[in-house]
């Protein structure tokens, strides 16, 4: 089996001037102050979110110099504050609002929550703030899915060299020119999240969410079911929500159908207040009627997990998703290819691979010569 992984860097390779980290950035700013800035969805006062964006900003030093170490509370923001630390260390004294990767504005935001005691609800509106407004500049009104038409030829033939494709792009550049499935890990603006699709299992219990949400069509891909956070342990963790939840229904479905006293007790669930328990009972009693229903699993770590035989690596950051690496690092894979940059990829690759390095698996060749063949006639 051959195997392909990208990331961002194949969007930038087709248009370094709205795809880079900077860009992303500096639009997501300037979309506050648009007329048409989607202030229902987003922010009821766009000015807002860019102060607060700014504010963040101005912790960046801080957090680079050590003022914020002892304030990750768990090892999943240490690790992500080390990796920050290591990737802005160096441009310190230069470093400018639009240099920081937006992800790591999540960073910022939940340190500078646990400094000032700010919890939720309160930290998840605005974090939930922020990423909308993140997902609307990376869509930048559907130019993010043009891209393909700019594809080399040998590229197209490249991409369809492979079995199968992972991506941690939202957009379905590379499924407009491939024949096989593309495996976006970490969810696609064409897919619904599932508390605003209709057909869904969660939307079939009676709060309904979609219900007293309904989505603005306009504005459809913010709805999407595309990750993003600071933490590649956080990314993990709400895609391993729904196999786990769904594990865990159709077994307690099992013992509804055929244990009475436990029956009686899911019954029981669906009249409590708390409304996480009624839905945890309602969904019981569904599924023991209806066994074909199950919550989304759209993210496929798992395939990603299971891999075999060969993978190239292309356009993907080491800096970030560090789940990502540390899946690759377990699996059974023979030869890995990753396509570097700079020789500070290169570095951090072989501390996320330590495996495959050791078994001498990696090899690393570079993304500028990658990209001269390409359009090479």
């Amino acid at each position: 089996m051959k195997q392909l992984l990208v990331g961002n860097g194949i969007n930038i390779q087709f248009d370094d001037k709205s795809n880079t980290t900077q860009q992303i950035v500096l639009r997501i700013l300037k979309n506050c102050d648009r007329d048409d800035f989607p202030a229902h969805i987003i922010v009821n006062e766009p000015y807002l979110l860019k102060i607060y964006i700014g504010q963040l900003y101005l912790q960046a030093r801080e957090i680079i110099q050590g003022h914020y170490d002892t304030i990750a509370n768990c090892a999943a923001e240490r690790d992500s504050l080390k990796a920050f630390k290591e990737q802005y260390g160096s441009r310190i004294n230069t470093l400018r609002i639009t240099d920081i990767g937006f992800e790591d504005y999540y960073l910022i935001h939940d340190l500078v929550c646990h400094k000032y005691n700010m919890g939720n609800p309160d930290q998840f509106y605005s974090r939930e703030a922020m990423r909308i407004a993140y997902l609307l500049a990376i869509y930048n009104e559907g130019k993010i899915n043009t891209l393909y038409t700019q594809y080399p030829a040998r590229f197209t033939s490249y991409l369809n060299s492979f079995d199968s494709i992972f991506t941690t792009n939202y957009d379905s550049n590379i499924d407009s020119v491939v024949s096989s499935d593309v495996l976006h890990i970490h969810g696609q603006f064409d897919k619904l999240a599932d508390v605003y699709d209709e057909n869904s299992f969660r939307n079939q219990l009676p709060d309904c969410p979609v219900r007293t949400n309904p989505i603005d069509e306009n504005y459809w891909y913010l709805y999407s079911n595309a990750l993003t956070t600071h933490c590649g342990a956080y990314k993990e963790f709400q895609v391993n929500q729904s196999p786990q939840a769904n594990a865990t229904i159709e077994k307690m479905a099992v013992a509804y159908s055929t244990n009475p006293a436990i029956r009686a007790q899911i019954d029981a669930w669906t009249s409590e207040e708390n409304i996480l328990l009624a839905n945890t009972g309602y969904a019981i009693q569904l599924k023991a009627s209806h066994p074909e229903l199950r919550f989304s699993e759209n993210y496929h770590f798992d395939e990603l997990r299971a891999i075999t035989g060969e993978l190239e690596i292309l356009g993907l950051s080491p800096w970030n998703d560090f789940h990502i690496f540390e899946a690759i690092n377990t699996t059974p894979i023979t030869h890995c290819v990753y396509y570097f940059f700079s020789a500070d990829q290169c570095d951090r690759v072989k501390e996320l691979l330590p495996r495959l390095c050791q078994e001498n698996k990696i090899e690393f060749r570079s993304a500028k010569e990658f990209w001269r063949d390409m359009y090479e006639k």
